[in-house]
């Protein structure tokens, strides 16, 4: 029998690079990493709109012959996924699936390629594609890339060199800027002289350089933002044992505080700490999963000996500082601040290191009683000087903690002071009286009143709110018990009607009878799950606390099939659910109670309708996205739909009957919604219809990098 070869057509290079990688910015980091993956320790961008070009160069490896064509020239190649750490440094590999190269026919209409390998320094490769002829060639076996060998006379500096021309894009700011964010994280905090193979492992530098300077100091300004979303800031110096410390809360003044190591034998020790609060949207447009593994990667507090690292300190699993130890005893009083500064369990405030970005500076030659050891990687741990420079560093995170429970306490006092009264202010107003016009006198007492109306209002359907908050978090406790005791009591079930099914009797009608019960009970049972099932992503703590881009069409069909016991038939339609479409950033807990409660509802708008459907679709335009949840039931009036999201509304009797079945509620659950909502910062509301549809439930947000 004759046999075929699959193709490839070439334009799937076009259709790859698009798809995989998307935006020029995200191109160009893909090229940055392939550098970081190379072992470079630094790479150099230069920008020249001017020349309609890009260069892109880098210290790595480079590569021979041999690895141009089996990887950089082989589309999809799984080496990455199959290595999993670079070459020589072991770095974790940042890419997996051979299509990161593909990001260049993005940027530009040719690419010129210059590399000497570590392996053969006396040759250099120089390879050429034109992109569009790539695309054109038909078949992706045709598709051609021109190359050339160059031996050398004498040995030469590994790495490569990466030349685009022919722009597609004009760059600018905003194209600069979104290229930051996309590669901050792989240069570690302190740029320094190195000492290990260690410090080369983390050691990675992007020099950015164009024509256009204000390029320049966007990128420095974006790639140094992570230095900037600081929390608190500690700074001091240490001379002869006397120590001047500052301490900053962001946007606030230092306070200034000064104290006394004794029997202090350092002569200068300086260090600067900060801590952050990695919680909700950071500045800068830094992500917080991305700033909390940065942390992981390059937090604790270093030290650093004229210049160069000594890498036994400063990562967070070297609590050489026993600042670990003391946070995890949860608070407790301080060894080393005096009387008057001590609160009993100010140290429950000390942050942990996975939360700290820390450098201390020392110099061993001008410190003759603090010596470095002979591996040059860390200090003589046994002398008081040691000592006394670890003291140093704990004085100032103790002062710390004790200043951050203040501040915490003074928050936790203000909340409970009871709401501003008009009585009050209006005191206060009086005593101007005879100093003000009677009739602006009369306006701004008016004003006040108004003013203090509103907040009042605000603050009772505040407290509402936390009463209500209060209610569910013990629901949602009660309903983990309850889950893990109906889980027990299935298993005693089943077992009842395995031993109901081996029962023999001779008797015909007993013998219907435990038929008619195991199947009662078998029915039970089964239902009895689904409607447990409601609630298995509570049993799961990633799934409460763990936030991530859900796929759309998946999370929908999930719900889909979690209440499909309620439907009771009623087909939920969900293929025009744009299969691209990512949700905001939200835990699974979230959005089960979102979809569940607007499922729910739907079902019971739909009881006496003639025709009973929900359709789930999508929407994208002008860079919003919305979700649309619409059915056949009663219909909401636009006009006071929004009320609807108020606590306890609710516009439809719910008889008995109806209750029996499952459904109704107490009217909490739009606002359950509206409250998750908000928080993952989308906006629930009714909107108008389709034609053949009573009513729509909308769920927008706006998608941030468009």
């Amino acid at each position: 029998m004759p046999l075929l070869h699959f193709t490839v057509d070439s334009a799937l290079l076009e259709e790859l690079g698009e798809r995989l990688v998307g935006k020029p910015p995200v191109a160009l980091s893909e090229l940055i990493k392939n550098s970081y993956d190379a072992d470079a320790n630094q790479v150099i961008v230069n920008i020249e709109p001017e020349k309609d070009r890009i260069t892109v160069q880098d210290n790595g490896h480079g590569m021979d012959l041999g690895e141009f064509k089996d990887f950089w020239m082989r589309v999809g190649s799984p080496h990455k996924k199959r290595q999993k750490v670079s070459r020589s440094l072991k770095r974790p590999l940042t890419g997996s699936k051979g299509v990161g190269r593909l990001s260049v026919q993005l940027l530009a209409k040719e690419i010129y390629i210059q590399t000497v390998s570590d392996r053969n320094t006396r040759q250099k490769l120089r390879a050429y594609v034109k992109w569009e002829e790539a695309v054109n060639a038909g078949e992706l076996s045709k598709a051609t890339a021109n190359y050339e060998i160059e031996e050398l006379s004498k040995d030469t500096e590994h790495g490569t060199i990466i030349v685009l021309e022919g722009l597609y894009h004009n760059w600018n700011d905003k194209f600069i800027e979104d290229f930051a964010k996309e590669i901050w994280w792989l240069e570690p905090p302190f740029r320094s002289g190195f000492a290990s193979a260690e410090d080369k492992q983390k050691a990675f530098q992007i020099k950015f350089i164009s024509s256009e300077m204000e390029y320049v100091e966007t990128f420095e300004w974006q790639i140094r933002a992570v230095m900037d979303i600081w929390y608190a800031k500690l700074t001091g110096k240490n001379e002869n044992g006397n120590v001047k410390l500052s301490l900053e809360f962001a946007g606030e003044d230092p306070i200034i505080e000064s104290y006394t190591i004794e029997n202090c034998k350092l002569k200068n020790v300086d260090f600067e700490i900060r801590i952050y609060h990695l919680t909700h949207r950071q500045p800068f447009g830094l992500k917080v999963e991305e700033a909390r593994e940065y942390l992981r990667t390059f937090g604790g507090i270093h030290i650093y000996d004229s210049g160069f690292h000594l890498p036994h300190y400063g990562t967070p699993d070297n609590d050489w500082l026993k600042i670990e130890w003391e946070h995890s005893k949860r608070g407790g009083a301080s060894d080393l601040l005096p009387e008057e500064m001590q609160i009993p369990l100010g140290l429950q405030y000390i942050p942990t290191l996975r939360r700290v970005l820390g450098v201390v500076n020392v110099n061993t030659s001008k410190e003759p009683d603090l010596e470095i050891m002979i591996t040059r990687d860390r200090l003589d741990e046994s002398s008081s000087t040691f000592s006394n420079l670890v003291n140093t560093i704990r004085w100032a995170m103790h002062f710390y903690a004790m200043e951050e429970y203040r501040r915490t306490e003074l928050r936790n006092n203000k909340q409970k002071i009871e709401p501003l009264k008009f009585q009050k202010v209006e005191d206060t107003l009086a005593k101007y009286q005879n100093e003000l016009p009677k009739e602006t006198y009369e306006n701004i007492r008016a004003d006040v009143r108004k003013a203090t109306e509103e907040i009042d209002s605000s603050t009772e359907s505040t407290l509402k709110q936390v009463t209500l908050l209060g209610s569910l978090a013990t629901a949602g406790i009660s309903s983990l018990a309850y889950q893990h005791e109906l889980q027990k009591q299935f298993g005693i079930i089943k077992g009842i009607i395995k031993r109901l099914e081996s029962v023999k009797v001779e008797d015909e009608d007993l013998r219907n009878d435990l038929i008619v019960l195991k199947e009662d009970l078998s029915s039970w049972v089964d239902r009895a799950m689904s409607t447990n099932a409601l609630f298995s992503y509570l049993a799961d703590t990633e799934n409460i606390e763990e936030k991530e881009r859900f796929s759309a069409k998946k999370i929908v069909d999930e719900i889909k099939e979690q209440v499909k016991f309620l439907a009771r038939g009623v087909p939920i339609e969900t293929s025009r659910i744009e299969k691209d479409l990512k949700l905001p950033n939200a835990t699974l807990v979230e959005w089960g109670s979102i979809l569940q409660n607007v499922f729910i509802n739907a079902f019971n708008a739909m009881m006496d309708s003639d025709k009973k459907m929900i359709d789930v679709s999508s929407r994208s335009e002008n860079g919003f996205h919305e979700l649309l949840i619409q059915d056949t039931g009663v219909g909401v009036n636009l006009k006071d739909a929004e009320s609807l999201f108020s606590p306890f509304v609710r516009k439809a009797f719910i008889p008995p009957e109806r209750r029996a079945l499952g459904y109704g509620g107490t009217g909490l659950g739009l606002t359950i919604v509206d409250m998750i909502a908000k928080n993952i910062e989308c906006k629930a509301s009714f909107v108008e219809p389709d034609t053949e549809f009573k009513t729509a439930f909308s769920l927008k947000w706006r998608e941030k990098n468009e």
